[in-house]
């Protein structure tokens, strides 16, 4: 019989459960939420509520989080830079050309997180099909590099034109990036997405580059304390379409992160509506999370999550699996 953990990370506080499958304990702790070091407050839940032999039995440690989130409604993640290929220095501005409001005159698109000084462009050219029309120039990106280093870049995201096609030059600009001595976190379209679309992809590899920073060292630090305290088990954290990641890969892909902690209460609410809407005739809920910095919303009908191949937050696309979780909070709806 084993112990797990669930632990939520939301804005303000932080909170845990242990169900103990052996003598069917429930403990539970709530601690505030450090935003500057948020495993601090994950710890401080686990000292509190979790005796050494009780984790030591845990096998699963299950972590929903919104520091992702927060970081993007309150702008708060890397200083990022982007390398693209000439001609598409803009496409963070352009968007797909639509209005998100048609009827708001007044209706302005979400500032692109990547201000224009630092979204450089290389000459390069992959086609559709993944011929390569031209060869990426070298010297581009060294120059790019020199610009970030200067700037005070933490992270870069590298995405060139099709390169879901053809990711050699992308590969070989990161190559490239890192010979110049750049150190930080690179997020790569291919690796992230790999999928059509320029904006879209773009788009969400400046927001795995934004997150990236902050989410690799924390899920990190968490982990060895954890260890250090005798944990034995699987860090797991939950995704935002649903189900959960291995720690390795939520620190490689951490924009599939962003709803995490919203997405787990919207499963918790689908199982209850399916386990009880046959004897109640309640099918159909509303669930519902007001966190410190958030509110987060989903329409669960017959039991079921809310399932989309592409989602957005706070107006910028992401190209993930997503449960439609809608926040509303500081930076946007």
């Amino acid at each position: 019989m084993t112990t797990v953990i669930g632990v939520d990370v939301g804005g303000t506080f932080t909170d845990l459960v242990l169900h103990d499958a052996a003598t069917g304990e429930i403990r539970v702790a709530k601690q505030p939420t450090t935003p500057s070091a948020p495993e601090r407050g994950v710890l401080a839940a686990v000292d509190a509520a979790v005796p050494p032999e009780l984790l030591a039995r845990c096998r699963h440690f299950v972590h929903g989080t919104t520091v992702g989130l927060n970081a993007l409604l309150e702008r708060r993640g890397a200083t990022v830079g982007l390398i693209t290929t000439a001609g598409f220095r803009d496409v963070l501005e352009i968007r797909r050309g639509d209005r998100d409001d048609p009827y708001d005159l007044f209706w302005t698109p979400p500032p692109p997180l990547v201000p224009r000084r630092l979204r450089l462009e290389v000459a390069e050219r992959v086609a559709a099909d993944g011929s390569v029309v031209r060869d990426l120039e070298p010297e581009d990106v060294r120059r790019a590099a020199e610009t970030f280093a200067a700037e005070g870049v933490d992270a870069v995201a590298i995405v060139l034109m099709n390169s879901y096609a053809n990711p050699a030059h992308e590969a070989r600009a990161a190559e490239l990036l890192r010979q110049a001595g750049f150190a930080g976190p690179v997020s790569l379209s291919h690796e992230v997405s790999g999928e059509y679309r320029e904006y879209e992809r773009t788009c969400t590899t400046v927001v795995d580059a934004f997150v990236r920073h902050r989410m690799g060292p924390y899920l990190h630090n968490l982990d060895h304390e954890l260890r250090a305290r005798g944990f034995a088990g699987e860090l797991l954290v939950t995704r935002s379409g649903g189900g959960a990641l291995a720690l390795a890969e939520a620190a490689a892909r951490p924009f599939e992160t962003i709803l995490s902690g919203p997405v787990a209460g919207a499963a918790a609410t689908a199982r209850l509506a399916a386990s009880l809407g046959p004897s109640l005739g309640m099918g159909t809920a509303v669930a519902a999370d007001v966190g410190g910095t958030s509110f987060d919303t989903a329409l669960i009908e017959d039991g079921r999550l809310p399932l989309l191949y592409q989602g957005e937050v706070v107006g910028l696309p992401l190209q993930s699996p997503w449960v439609d979780v809608r926040s509303v909070g500081a930076g946007g709806s």
